[in-house]
């Protein structure tokens, strides 16, 4: 039975209690609208209403799962808290919420140039908060300095090794582009060289499609030479030369994107919202855009 369809039958039942037991209905349990909606596999990037969190952490997240996200995911995670609150009890505000925790993004901090014990217990740390609070994924967000062919190959094979630690807790590990890997570096293509140098069974790449379009890249090109290397995508919209919009109003081509997502191996979509005054209606610009996929299942 799924789970919304137990809680509004286990209400019917208390329902019928009361009357038989002549209680007031007003002793029912109150259930959560956002309890009911349908689920999807549309997750919202919380550094989209990163200022509206910090005014407001709990009503905030009601207003993204009014506007129906599924799931949410953290950012600047190191394995300590997130806004002062630990993941699990993050994931506890959003269970009530009839959302979910699906990964993080983690600080820059936790990815250290010495590949000592320190680093190596981080990100089990990160990985073991992560599981508790039921999540799935661990992103890194940001590219390290690299400037010679050595330094890529020194990150790929960290990348590898940040993978099987992750892996061995439950957890998938991931790297996700903004820009600058789409630059070169003596002949690679930064972001080429890490796809093909990592292992798919312990890296996956999270693909920022505006982020990718702003710098040159050809989207739908990358998706067919790499399948299922992206499971993940962030779904951005940017004007070429001219920055974010909301999702629809650029110039990614996302029919042609999601025509591709089989072959991609898309698990999972989370929309980011970079600019716009009230990021709540942006949000539900961008939401309600992506009804038209039939992979985002949105009802």
């Amino acid at each position: 039975m799924k789970r919304r369809d137990f809680i509004g039958k286990g209400a019917s039942l208390f329902a019928s209690c009361c009357l038989l037991q002549k209680l007031p209905l007003s002793a029912m349990p109150v259930v959560n609208e956002s309890m009911k909606k349908n689920r999807n596999r549309v997750g919202i990037q919380l550094y989209s209403v990163k200022d509206d969190l910090a005014k407001d952490f709990t009503g905030s997240l009601q207003k993204l799962s009014d506007i129906g996200f599924s799931s949410v995911e953290t950012y600047g995670f190191d394995g300590n808290l997130f806004l002062g609150k630990r993941l699990k009890e993050v994931s506890s505000i959003l269970d009530g919420m009839g959302m979910a925790l699906s990964g993080t993004h983690t600080g820059s901090a936790i990815l250290s140039a010495d590949t000592g014990a320190k680093e190596w217990d981080s990100w089990k740390k990160c990985c073991d908060e992560l599981k508790a609070a039921g999540g799935k994924r661990a992103i890194q967000s940001w590219l390290p300095a690299t400037k010679t062919t050595d330094d890529l190959k020194r990150l790929a094979d960290h990348y590898n090794r940040v993978g099987e630690v992750c892996k061995k807790s439950g957890i998938k590990f991931g790297h996700h582009n903004h820009s600058a890997e789409m630059k070169t570096v003596e002949g690679n293509v930064i972001f080429d060289y890490l796809i093909q140098n990592t292992d798919p069974s312990l890296v996956f790449f999270q693909f920022d499609l505006g982020h990718a379009l702003e710098a040159g890249a050809d989207c739908v090109a990358y998706l067919k030479k790499y399948p299922g290397r992206f499971t993940c995508w962030h779904a951005t919209d940017h004007k070429i030369n001219s920055g974010s919009r909301e999702l629809g109003k650029g110039d990614v081509d996302f029919d042609a994107l999601f025509a591709l997502a089989k072959q991609s191996g898309l698990e999972e979509l989370v929309v980011e919202q970079e600019s716009g005054d009230d990021r709540f209606a942006c949000c539900k610009v961008d939401f309600d855009f992506l009804r038209k996929y039939p992979w985002a299942e949105i009802k």
